[in-house]
């Protein structure tokens, strides 16, 4: 039945050209384009920034989402441009005017737009002083008394993971415990390293080899 019901949901977006999705208190609207024989939803970045992003641009600067999210634009075709401003001009009537070429305007996957509401938290820690659910997802940890031994983690399935380079020199025994931190798992430790200034180099890897917690609390004991 859930395969039924998928099937007609997405025979009814291609039979339209698009559909919605509400992304916090915002409801936007994405397209479909087919790759190698696999249906994707995009979304336009110009309508994803004035709906969804506006705020974020705004107030915070352009390296927490230049430089710590693993989103890819693509460029429009013809025929996408041309269902974009027929659903510009349709549904928006309230000022939001935008015309969309082909070739200079762009398109992101909806699911890394969903991602992308990383900034939520990164707003809400920056601008608003707030660390309500922050600790939970990303954050820093003190390894031992010294004061500036404060390393950043990422929580994933209830385990907090420290980038292994922190740990230069002791990272023979960690090494066999590290595991692979990639795409918005690795965006979030990324924002923590732009806050405790680590070189630029760290922020153009795709992927981060991680270790435990609990195994660094074993090679450093209290």
């Amino acid at each position: 039945m859930a395969d039924k019901t998928k099937k007609k949901d997405l025979h009814n977006i291609l039979k339209d050209g698009f559909s919605w999705k509400t992304i916090g208190e915002y409801r936007i609207p994405y397209i479909m384009r087919i790759v190698y024989g696999k249906h994707f939803k995009y979304v336009a970045t110009r309508m994803a920034e004035y709906e969804v992003l506006e705020k974020y641009i705004i107030n915070i600067h352009s390296y927490v989402y230049t430089s710590c999210t693993p989103v890819i634009a693509y460029a429009i075709t013809e025929s996408e441009a041309k269902l974009l401003n027929d659903i510009n001009k349709e549904h928006y009537g309230n000022g939001k005017e935008f015309h969309l070429l082909a070739g200079k305007d762009y398109i992101v996957g909806l699911e890394d737009l969903h991602n992308f509401y990383l900034i939520d938290l990164c707003y809400k820690k920056l601008e608003r002083n707030n660390n309500s659910g922050f600790e939970d997802i990303c954050f820093f940890i003190r390894i031992d008394s010294n004061a500036h031994s404060c390393v950043p983690y990422y929580t994933q399935n209830g385990q907090k993971y420290l980038a292994l380079f922190y740990f230069e020199g002791d990272t023979e025994n960690l090494m066999q415990r590290a595991v692979q931190l990639e795409n918005w798992d690795l965006a979030y430790l990324k924002f923590c390293w732009k806050i405790q200034g680590i070189k630029d180099k760290f922020f153009a890897i795709d992927s981060c080899s991680v270790v435990g917690f609990d195994d660094i609390k074993n090679l450093y004991p209290p």
